[in-house]
């Protein structure tokens, strides 16, 4: 599923995700963003948020995409954890690194701070609730821009929310001139599990694979 050294743009995209998604309660004095308004609140009540994504791979040349599922587990201030139904993959991300685990490659990756620039940068702006524009382009539907890069694509995302204010749906710049789409559905909030619960071993018999 991936060469030594590389992480695919997908997975890429699924931490960029998971890091975007988070917030921290103790900047609830920074002025939030009506995108993140009713996360941040949800958050800070119970500490822990899970949702089911979804989201789209390329098939082989000729072949159809692949729809992907998993569950997303969030608690502040920068634990994320990603489990892959149907490949068994786990992607767990923390604010030191993280790991991937990947049994079909018999692979166990470990990730650094590093592998994540792009993400981390967009956590940092949730935390801080400033160093972004935030405009509403229709109901229920918001494009969120890094400062100082109005045009570049790959500094910004669009957010749909669902009824009760929830992301439903996210649009991220894939890299290559083209937008990767995720979609969330229920959502659910609980008590949160720790650090503990964002920390993976490797399982025998799997290469541990340390990202350079």
């Amino acid at each position: 599923m991936t060469r030594r050294g590389r992480i695919p743009m997908t997975y890429r995209g699924c931490i960029a995700l998971a890091l975007l998604m988070m917030a921290a309660p103790v900047q609830a004095a920074a002025p939030a963003l009506e995108s993140t308004h009713a996360l941040l609140a949800s958050l800070a009540r119970s500490g822990r948020a899970e949702a089911m994504l979804s989201w789209s791979v390329p098939g082989p040349p000729g072949a159809l995409s692949e729809t992907m599922t998993g569950a997303l587990a969030l608690e502040p201030p920068d634990l994320a954890r990603l489990d892959v139904r149907g490949t068994g993959e786990r992607i767990t991300l923390r604010g030191e690194g993280g790991e991937w685990s990947q049994p079909a490659m018999k692979q166990f990756i470990k990730l650094t701070p590093r592998h994540s620039v792009a993400a981390m940068r967009w956590w940092r702006l949730f935390v801080s609730g400033t160093g972004a524009t935030e405009r509403k382009l229709a109901a229920r539907r918001y494009r969120l821009t890094i400062d100082g890069t109005p045009q570049a694509a790959a500094d910004s995302a669009d957010v749909w929310l669902d009824a009760r204010g929830l992301p439903s749906r996210l649009e991220l710049a894939d890299g290559m001139g083209g937008k990767q789409v995720y979609r969330l559905a229920a959502w659910r909030f609980a008590k949160p599990k720790g650090a503990a619960a964002f920390k993976l071993s490797p399982p025998p018999g799997f290469e541990v694979v340390e990202m350079p």
